[in-house]
């Protein structure tokens, strides 16, 4: 029993689920792949006569003709008889035409008939050949090259030219292949070294523009990671990660790359649910801003190289280590960027200042003194202490704040009569319905908070540690000091909240 293939199999290809511009990518990736692999030769041509590689992709609805030309290296007749070869895979294992079937099923999906004009640099003979699809699936597929000689050997080129097209291309999906061809050899036309044109418009691409904090610095950063580590089948992943300055759904998300060639991408491009959240993402901050390349080399992708095939538990492993690398970043895109960027805050200048102040003095002898030599009092002594200066000045001042929230009666004294000596802040937090924050404007660190904002910051940070403890102590029945800052770290958000609901209205 023999397992055969017939030649009819060739007008199967006209039913894959290529793109139009997918199916012509196929055509420009052997144009690049072949330069990549003769560069030296390639580079020295390009040099000499001041070009570089030109890819010139046109489609004449009127004429019904799609033709794909380079100035490349070309092929031999032995190298053209090759590329006709379906199924024979180059020698090698990576790059942008490894599997040795771009060229005939896109040309086939594209077309009905297609032929090829070739001239390999240094060589002065021309190689034609024609593909009639419907002949070669009746069993004639015997091809007729003609030869042309005298050419200039230091001239080469191939033409790809397709007729009897399968499809016809319109206004809107015309502007889509031109969009995705962009975005495709973006790491080319970046780089320089390819001239793609399209319709007779030079293609190039739009470097997004990155959100900037105070200082200046982007919100753009590169990661690397391995995958499989402890297999044969270990593979490395990069790319970049960043936040739009302009948030733009239809920009965000990750473009995936395999040999430096957009396989997913821009304006559809991949947005894992472990960092976007729902499958395809929603329309929140984290899908309008966050952005980024990742490079898997060395993955299967799918026939038509459009999306990346995921064996074993590799989808997972990348998805969960690229929200490693990028969920500081995620976390960033999720505040609005008048939140960012509205002045408030210290800048990266002022929290070093700070940074340094706070070193000197917590690693100070003075401060080696307190740690050491402090007593700490008893619970007992410590409540009683709390509860006779909390009595004392009921009697004598009237609260700055009080008021009912959430069950709670909450009263707010700022006491410039207590003694320096006494502590900067006391909480009486016993009673189930009421908590009294009295802060000691005597105290020496008084002295140090300076402005409204500084003494807005203060008492903030003052009361909520009060209310706090108290939520602690009778909502979970324990003071614990990780629940205490858990609790406030809530309350400490309420001021941004109350901002983002006005900004909503």
């Amino acid at each position: 029993m023999e397992f055969k293939v017939g030649p009819d199999i060739i007008k199967s290809y006209k039913r894959l689920s290529y793109s139009p511009w997918h199916a012509m990518a196929e055509l420009v990736d052997n144009s690049t792949q072949s330069f990549f692999n003769h560069l030296e030769e390639l580079t020295k041509k390009f040099d000499k006569s001041g070009e570089r590689l030109h890819v010139v992709v046109v489609y004449d609805k009127n004429s019904d003709v799609l033709r794909v030309s380079d100035n490349s290296i070309g092929m031999t007749g032995d190298e053209l008889e090759d590329a006709l070869h379906i199924g024979k895979t180059t020698s090698r294992t990576s790059g942008r035409s490894k599997y040795g079937l771009g060229l005939k099923t896109s040309a086939c999906w594209l077309g009905n008939k297609w032929s090829v004009r070739t001239k390999k640099l240094g060589e002065t003979i021309e190689h034609y050949i024609k593909v009639d699809v419907e002949e070669v699936a009746s069993g004639n597929n015997t091809l007729e090259h003609i030869e042309t000689g005298d050419k200039l050997a230091d001239k080469s080129y191939t033409i790809v030219e397709i007729t009897d097209l399968n499809r016809q291309f319109h206004g809107r999906t015309l502007g889509k292949i031109r969009d995705y061809l962009s975005s495709m050899y973006r790491i080319d036309i970046r780089e320089e070294r390819l001239s793609l044109e399209w319709q007779g418009e030079l293609l190039t691409w739009q470097e997004p523009e990155f959100l900037s904090d105070r200082d200046g610095n982007s919100y753009h950063k590169t990661f690397e990671f391995t995958i499989d580590e402890e297999t044969e089948e270990s593979k490395t992943v990069a790319g970049w990660v960043g936040i739009l300055n302009s948030g733009s759904r239809a920009s965000a998300g990750f473009s995936i790359l395999q040999s430096n060639r957009v396989i997913k991408g821009w304006p559809k491009a991949w947005r894992p649910s472990t960092i976007y959240g729902q499958e395809e993402g929603s329309n929140d901050l984290v899908n309008q801003r966050l952005i980024g390349e990742i490079h898997l080399d060395g993955f299967e992708v799918s026939h038509t190289k459009d999306d990346i095939q995921w064996f074993g538990g590799q989808e997972e492993e990348v998805e969960n280590k690229l929200y490693e690398a990028c969920k500081d970043y995620r976390d960033i895109a999720k505040i609005p960027k008048k939140a960012l960027d509205d002045g408030r805050g210290p800048s990266q200048a002022e929290t070093d200042v700070a940074i340094d102040e706070l070193k000197r003095e917590l690693f100070s002898p003075e401060m080696v003194d307190k740690i050491s030599l402090t007593i700490v009092p008893s619970d007992e002594e410590v409540n009683a202490q709390i509860h006779a200066i909390a009595e004392t000045i009921e009697e004598r001042a009237q609260p700055e704040v009080e008021g009912e929230i959430g069950g709670i009666f909450v009263k707010v004294y700022i006491d410039a009569e207590m003694s320096p000596n006494d502590p900067y802040v006391l909480v009486e937090a016993t009673q189930r319905d009421e908590v009294i924050i009295i802060v000691n404007a005597s105290h020496p660190h008084w002295n140090q908070v300076t402005g409204d904002h500084g003494t807005l910051n203060y008492l903030r940070h003052c009361t909520y540690d009060g209310v706090s403890e108290h939520m602690a102590r009778f909502k979970k029945g324990t003071v614990n000091p990780n629940t205490i800052k858990l609790l406030k770290d809530q309350l400490l958000r309420v001021a941004f909240n109350i901002e983002q609901n006005i900004e909503d209205e």
